[in-house]
């Protein structure tokens, strides 16, 4: 391994194992060489290795089975399709959120409506009330007794 300048090594080390992935020299569903080979190989500590491996299990390239071993789960290609899906949901909740946004206008337009319905059905009882009492009904009809047949 060329040491670059500047970078970490346990960066350098995850970059050489991500190119084999890449490049099929380790395919999916197979073990990555073993902490101890990869440590000798790159001349690096055991701890390196551990953050490198640590590095590719967050970027969804490994996954750790205790007492296995730890297996290529995916090619760095297939973990860039699938974020740009996590940019094609992105978009998505942000469209619901406009939807969301519009509903709640609309909800604060429909109560609007709603009360102002209520407000003229009270109108309309008052004064059906007003025109029983001068024909001796009670309203609504068929309460307080003073309904004539």
């Amino acid at each position: 391994m060329t040491a670059a300048v500047g970078r970490p090594a346990y960066q350098q080390v995850a970059a050489d194992l991500r190119e084999k992935i890449a490049a099929g020299e380790i395919p999916v569903g197979a073990a990555i060489p073993s902490t101890a080979r990869l440590a000798g190989e790159h001349g690096v500590s055991i701890t390196v290795v551990r953050a490198a491996v640590n590095q590719l299990r967050a970027d969804g390239l490994v996954t750790g089975q205790p007492g296995k071993g730890v297996f290529v789960c995916a090619t760095p290609a297939s973990v860039a399709e699938r974020a740009l899906g996590i940019g094609e949901l992105s978009e998505l909740i942000e469209e619901l959120r406009v939807v969301g946004q519009a509903e709640a206008v609309r909800r604060a337009e429909l109560e609007a409506e709603v009360a102002r319905l209520r407000e003229q059905v009270s109108v309309v009882e008052s004064r059906l009330g007003t025109i029983y009492k001068a024909m001796g009904r009670s309203y609504p009809p068929g309460e307080g007794g003073g309904e004539r047949a």
